[in-house]
């Protein structure tokens, strides 16, 4: 991995008075790295007592998101607080609609707001970056409307700097890449089954374990299609007995690899949703 630039000091200072606006946070802890360096910098800036960190766990949640929870806890100066989410009734996201993100961050956010309220804490925060005004990234609209705080990117800090302040700090470079709900493996309008979604986790996280990172694991119908980059195929192909066991005993028949390489937001580029989106609305 190239070094990377570290959070500059002047951004930093416009973090810390960002902060300093509130009296007691509940931070949004997704066991992320940008998350995990927000709710280090809010207990610097406001005093660990005045934080709470708050992780929710979602149906779309895998074996990797637990593993990065449970390696940033343990650095965090405030307890990690965990809330279960499920799915009510009628939410439809297990139909995996084109705004599943918008319609998932309102209920993770809801709730955390109602744990806020529950704590007397008025102030709810999340780790969005500057670097996510420039990605496809719906959740952050249900963000806007729930009145969720952004110090990061308000203080224009990137996930780019995160990760090299982060890393000279000494976190492990697995943990510095990012991630997403495993909802993203799916194409959209594919039925969000549980046992399909925990399998995928697993594989993602079985190759990241053994050294495949950044990577993405995405549903094909029978199996799964992995993307990474050309310099991590040669240590897939050399390993490719294993992973063929190790998918086939969590039902998945085919294990492909894409040449395209890893990707952001597939499904939002293949030429059939973008067929879909032109289409007027019934």
């Amino acid at each position: 991995m190239k070094p990377l630039p570290c959070v500059p000091a002047r951004k930093k200072a416009r973090l810390f008075e960002a902060l300093k606006r509130h009296g007691r946070v509940l931070v949004a802890f997704s066991g992320g790295k940008d998350s995990f360096f927000l709710a280090r910098a809010a207990a610097a800036a406001l005093g660990e007592g005045n934080v709470v960190a708050c992780h929710v766990e979602t149906p779309f949640s895998g074996a990797g998101a637990r593993a990065r929870v449970k390696y940033f806890r343990k650095m965090l100066p405030v307890p990690v607080r965990g809330l279960r989410l499920e799915l009510p009734p009628g939410s439809g996201l297990r139909r995996n609609p084109r705004d599943r993100c918008y319609a998932c961050k309102r209920l993770m956010f809801r709730a955390l707001k109602q744990e806020a309220t529950r704590l007397g804490i008025a102030t709810v925060m999340d780790g969005s970056t500057r670097s996510d005004a420039a990605e496809h990234r719906p959740g952050r609209r249900a963000l806007q409307e729930m009145a969720v705080a952004s110090p990061l990117s308000e203080a224009g800090i990137t996930s780019a700097e995160i990760a090299g302040e982060l890393a000279g700090a000494g976190i492990e470079e697995l943990y510095l890449t990012s991630s997403t709900c495993l909802a993203t493996r799916f194409p959209y309008g594919q039925r969000l089954d549980a046992q399909q979604v925990r399998a995928i986790g697993q594989v993602e996280h079985y190759l990241a374990l053994k050294g495949v990172f950044p990577l993405r694991v995405r549903y094909i119908p029978d199996g799964v299609r992995v993307e990474a980059d050309a310099a991590l195929i040669p240590r897939i192909l050399a390993m490719k007995d294993e992973l063929l066991k190790f998918c086939r005993r969590r039902g998945l028949g085919f294990v492909t690899l894409d040449l395209g390489g890893l990707q952001s937001g597939p499904w939002d580029k293949s030429p059939e949703n973008s067929r879909r989106k032109k289409r007027p609305s019934a």
